[in-house]
């Protein structure tokens, strides 16, 4: 099955403020929220229509609906949450298993990552799973690219 998440059209995207931290979520899928969240929290959900997502490291809060009143923790979510982690390892990648770490090493190891690229080419072959393996439901090479640059900056690589 090809997955679509690398294809959202960002344009689309309707808002909500998360009442935690009142930074605005990112909506998230079903299919999401059916993977990433834990069994007995899922199965409490009546509606899984209108969550969204909170990009706010700081933010405990990863899924939330204001209309349901629904609000899921970290501890509420299958996987480590990328985004919201300060110890190691950091998942940056969920679908091939890139880590801010193993980023990190590369550019000390080598002057340069090679974790967009080959990230890159798997979308292009059809196998990333994000709206099931990432907590986002969304492609990681963003975050990927961001990692790469904070890598790079630390090693005071041009």
């Amino acid at each position: 099955m090809k997955s679509h998440c690398c294809e959202i059209d960002e344009t689309k995207d309707c808002t909500s403020a998360c009442k935690e931290c009142g930074s605005a979520g990112k909506p998230v899928m079903e299919i999401t929220l059916g993977s990433m969240v834990k069994e007995p929290v899922l199965e409490a959900i009546k509606n899984p229509d209108g969550f969204h997502f909170c990009e706010t490291p700081s933010c405990e809060v990863v899924y939330f609906n204001n209309e349901q009143q629904v609000y899921l923790h970290k501890q509420d979510v299958k996987a480590r949450v990328g985004i919201k982690e300060t110890e190691s390892p950091v998942p940056v990648c969920y679908c091939f298993g890139w880590t801010q770490e193993r980023i990190f090493e590369e550019i000390k190891q080598h002057g340069k990552s090679t974790a967009v690229q080959e990230i890159g080419a798997k979308i292009k072959a059809g196998e990333c799973e994000c709206e099931i393996k990432n907590p986002s439901g969304r492609c990681c090479l963003g975050n990927v690219n961001k990692v790469v640059k904070k890598g790079k900056e630390l090693y005071r690589v041009p």
